[in-house]
Order: structure tokens, then sequence, then C-alpha cells
């Protein structure tokens, strides 16, 4: 702003103007005193004026100065209200139509809730109608029961007329080893289960005396309970031709459904590599999962058996055991050639044939352990080989740590648990010594859970004669409990002593040092204690009951006769305060009947 004021430049002109002639004039010749003066009166004017005018001009300067500004800052506040109107504007044409959308939506809301209102009424009215078509149906249902409820109801009579007969009973045993209580939809349905190849999960492995024990008790039931005279040669034929019917239907679907899934994996990969090949323009095509197989082949039962059908029909071997067929080494049942086959002796069984003992599993025996007749001596001796055992072996195992090379052989041969379960044992041994092999050849094919002692004799005859009096105390209290019904049924209140005696311990008998019998208050000892106790004890504890009533010293107390029950197992803590309450009572009227 300076360099456009014309005042100012003619100002500054003056000035270099009046330097130069001045210089000129003193470089021409040294001036007189009074030039001196006037030259620096001039210059003091000069001055003065020059400073007088810049004032002016730093005046007029800063008043432009501000004016500038002034401007500035209104046209930036003019800007700003500007913006901020537009901003306001946009925002409020915003906030319209998000109102115009919510109001929108809410509309769409209400006629989504009245469409959904009708919905609800249209499928409540045909839910009514369905409601009442199925209550009128269970009505014409429940009406033609009724009327047909003459013909099929029966009398108490009836049925026992119906059901008398051997033939009707054995009937519903269905075979020997057979279920019982479930109707057969077909004849071999009952056939139709499934074995898992699986160990014995049981904590205790069942020693060759409870083995034995099990199969006297399922023979001594079956012989009480199926008849002979029914379950005749051609009844049991029918039977087993029923068994093996079923048996080669399974094997036979076995076998197809294998072959079966086969093929079809077979005609999947030959699909897969054919999409899977070069294309026509010589580029392979990208690589592709083969896709999961479908489950269809698991259901088509027809299919199945007419694949097993051809398999039979090619070869016999897979399905039925020959006269030829021998048992190789690994225990799979080798065949002859076709032409020296024979006649078929039975159907194979892949689960049991593939084991040496003939189970669905190897089934492992329990040992008892042998009593410890060694002496003091030999015993510190057998301690002492041990220890030197024990130092010998960690040196080895040392040595051999130390020589180990980084290659650990790992050929040897993977546990055979079916070769294993059935290995000749120490027991079989001390069996088998001393046996011929052609006169004593009854004795060595006698299996090991046959090879019993005359310890395990003893064990047998003893569980046996538990079980024998178990049975019979309970017989004897279903009889005596049948007495006294029919007496009770006649009016006559006084029951004889057997009976009372029977329903009051359970079949223990109540009699003295002196073998003497006195009449108990059967409706006192009810009435004071539970006799439905018994009810709930298992045949193995009352037979443990009765055997306490062998001994000769006989308890008074209740603790005593806590301690003797403590000998009985599985009794908890409410059978055993209802049985000595029960003693206590019986105790309490034998003593007033002896004071009697």
């Amino acid at each position: 702003m300076f360099f456009q004021n014309r005042a100012f430049l003619r100002l500054i002109s003056d000035k270099g103007r009046f330097y130069s002639s001045s210089a000129s004039l003193l470089a021409k010749s040294k001036p007189s005193r009074e030039v001196r003066q006037k030259l620096a009166t001039d210059y003091n004017n000069r001055r003065a004026a020059y400073k007088k005018t810049v004032g002016q001009l730093r005046k007029q300067y800063a008043d432009e100065v501000n004016q500038q500004r002034l401007a500035d800052q209104k046209a930036e506040e003019e800007m700003r209200v500007k913006n901020t109107r537009q901003r306001l504007e946009r925002q409020r044409v915003k906030n319209v139509q998000s109102v115009k959308n919510a109001l929108g939506a809410e509309e769409a809301r209400l006629k989504r809730a009245d469409e959904f209102n009708e919905e609800l009424k249209s499928a409540q009215i045909n839910r009514e109608a369905r409601a009442e078509r199925f209550e009128k149906a269970r009505r014409l249902v429940l009406q033609e029961l009724e009327e047909e409820a003459v013909h099929w109801m029966s009398t108490p009579e009836e049925v026992d007329a119906a059901f008398e007969g051997t033939a009707v009973e054995q009937t519903l045993w269905g075979r020997p080893g057979g279920f019982v209580g479930t109707p057969m939809p077909t004849e071999d349905a009952d056939f139709w289960r499934f074995e898992g190849h699986t160990w014995d999960m049981d904590r205790r492995y069942t020693t060759p005396r409870d083995k034995l024990l099990d199969e006297l008790l399922e023979d001594a039931y079956l012989d009480a309970n199926l008849k002979e005279s029914f379950w005749t040669d051609d009844r049991v034929n029918y039977q087993e031709e029923l068994e093996d019917k079923a048996k080669l239907r399974a094997l036979i679907r076995l076998k197809g459904r294998k072959a079966l899934l086969l093929k079809q994996r077979q005609m999947m990969q030959d699909i897969h590599t054919r999409n899977q090949a070069v294309g026509a323009d010589g580029m392979p095509a990208p690589p592709k999962p083969m896709k999961p197989p479908s489950l269809d082949v698991l259901a088509d039962y027809d299919a199945m058996e007419e694949e097993g059908v051809k398999l039979l029909e090619e070869d016999p071997t897979n399905f039925f055991l020959f006269d030829s067929s021998r048992v190789g080494e690994d225990g799979e049942i080798e065949n002859q050639s076709e032409q020296s086959m024979g006649k078929p002796v039975r159907l194979l069984d892949p689960v049991r044939d593939s084991t040496p003992s003939g189970t669905p599993f190897p089934e492992l025996l329990g040992r008892l352990p042998k009593a410890d007749n060694r002496t003091q001596k030999e015993k510190k001796a057998e301690e002492r080989e041990e220890r030197m055992w024990a130092a010998a072996q960690a040196e080895v195992e040392e040595d051999v740590e130390a020589a180990a090379d980084d290659d650990i052989p790992t050929n040897y041969d993977p546990i055979d648990y079916n070769i294993l379960g059935n290995t000749t044992d120490d027991d079989d041994l001390e069996w088998e010594e001393g046996l011929d092999q052609i006169s004593d050849a009854d004795l060595l094919n006698t299996p090991s859970h046959e090879r019993l002692s005359e310890s395990d004799i003893e064990y047998l005859v003893q569980k046996l004669e538990v079980k024998i009096a178990g049975l019979q105390d309970i017989v004897r209290r279903e009889e005596g409990s049948e007495r006294e019904k029919a007496a009770l049924a006649d009016g006559n209140n006084a029951v004889d002593e057997e009976t009372i005696a029977a329903s009051a311990e359970g079949g223990l008998e109540s009699e003295t040092n002196d073998e003497l019998e006195f009449n108990i208050d059967i409706d006192e000892l009810t009435a004071q204690n539970d006799l439905s106790i018994f009810e709930t004890l298992s045949e193995e504890q009352i037979a443990a009951m009765i055997s306490l009533g062998d001994d000769d010293s006989k308890p008074t107390t209740a603790e005593e006769i806590r301690d003797s029950l403590g000998k009985v197992p599985g009794l908890t803590s409410d059978q055993v305060d209802s049985i000595v309450q029960l003693e206590l009572s019986l105790l309490q009227q034998t003593s007033d009947e002896t004071k009697k």
C-alpha cells in the first residue's frame, strides 16, 4: 500500500534529489558556514515534513487495514451463516423424510398385524373343525367298541379254561431258552437279534465254579418249567429249522449288502475318474472331492437278498460248513475243492467260528488264589531271590539304555486276545499231568470251566443247599399263608401253630431250648410290627437268615440281634430295625407264654 501512494513517492524522489545535489555541492567545494547552516536548516525542515507526512500515511494505512479486516470478517460471517442455513435446511429435509418412512413402516406393520389376526381366525376355525371331526371319530370308535364288547369280553372262568393244558402253557414259552411276555410279530422274529463282538466289561471274572453253578441252575429251571411231553423231537426240529432259516436269510442279506456297497464304490470311483479326466481343450478339470454315497442301498432289502442269492449259487462255502471243511491255524474255516465238498453240516457263523472258544468274544475265567502253605524260611528265601532278581533286572535295563540306538525295533506281533483268552494256564497243566493221551482222552477233552477240584464241588453243594433251603422256606411260607386265608374264610380264628410261626418269622420255627412250642398271638404281632418286611428280602438274604438259626447261641438283646444280622448281606438300616423289633416282640411273647 505504501508504494501505491503518489505523495509518498514524490517525497522520496525529492529527498533523493536533495541528497544528490548536496553531495555534489560538497564534492565541488567546501561550503561556508552560512551555507552549512542553511543546509542544516533545510535538512531539518524537510525531515520534519517527512515525518509528518509519514505519520499521516501510517494513520491512513491503519484505517485502510481496519476497514479491510472488518470487511473480511463480515464476508466470513455471512458465509458461515449461509452454510449453517443450508445445513439446517438439509437436516430438515432428512427429518421430514425419516418421519414419512416411519409413518409408512407403521402403516405396513398395522396392515401385517391385521392380516396375521385374520390368519389366526381362519386357522382357529380350521382347528376347531378338525378337533370336532376327531371327537366325532372317537365317539364312533367308542360306540363300535361298546357294541362289540359283549363278544370279546371274557370271564375269568373262560380264560382259565382256555389256558388249561400243557400245550397252551408251553406254547407261551415259544422255545426252550426263549422270552416270555411279548407277542411275536412273526414266527422267526425272535431270532433277528444282534450280538456285539466286544469284551466282557464285568469288573469280576467268573470263576469256573460260578460258571458251572449258573449252568446247573439254568438246567434245573428249564427242567422244572418245560414239559418233555410237549417238546417232542418234531417240535424242537421245527423250531431249529426256523432258526436256521432266519440265520441263513440274515447271512444272505449281510453278504448281499457288502457286495452292493462294493459295486457302488467301484461305480462312483469310475464316474469320478471320468469327470476328472483331461477335457477337449487339453486342460485337466479342477480337482473335486468324490461325492458321498447314497444310503438307499442300505434300505433295499430285496436287492440285498437278490445279490446274496447270487453269491450263494456261485460259492456255497461262504454260507455252509461241509464235511470236507477244516479249521486252519488262525481259527478260520477252510473248505476243500467243490468236487469234494460233501454235504452241508451246518451254517457258518462269522462271529463264533472266528474264535477258538466258539463264543462271540473270548471268555476269560478267573482263578481263585491258591492257599499259601510255605514256611517262614521258604518265604524269606523267595523274598531274597526276588530282591536279587529285581537288582539284576535294573542293571540290565541300565546297560540296555546306555547302549540303545536311535532305531528301536518294532517288528513284534500284535496281541491276539482270542488266543490269549483260551491259552492253557498252570491249572490246566496241573490237571493234564499224568493223564494218558488215549485212555484219558475224555478227561483231556474236558472244557477248562468244567475242570473242578474237590473244594469246587463242596462250594457248589453248599450253594445249592442254601438255594434249596431258601426255596423250601418260600414254599412253606406260601402254604402257610394259603392255609391261614382258608381258615379265616371259614370263620375259624384259631390258627394252627405251624401257620402262625411261618407267617410271623418267615418260615423260621419258634422253639425254646427245651423244645416246647407256644401259641403266638398273630394279631398282636401284626399290630406291633410290619410283617411285610420279609417280602422285600431276596432269596439269598432269607437263606442267610435261616442259617443264623443253626447256631446254638440265641441272641436275646437288640445289640446281639444286630450283630447277628450283620452276617446277612445287603440289609438296609430300616430292614435291620424292623427285624430287630420283630425278634424282640417274639421273644417277649415267648417269655410271657413260658411264665404261664
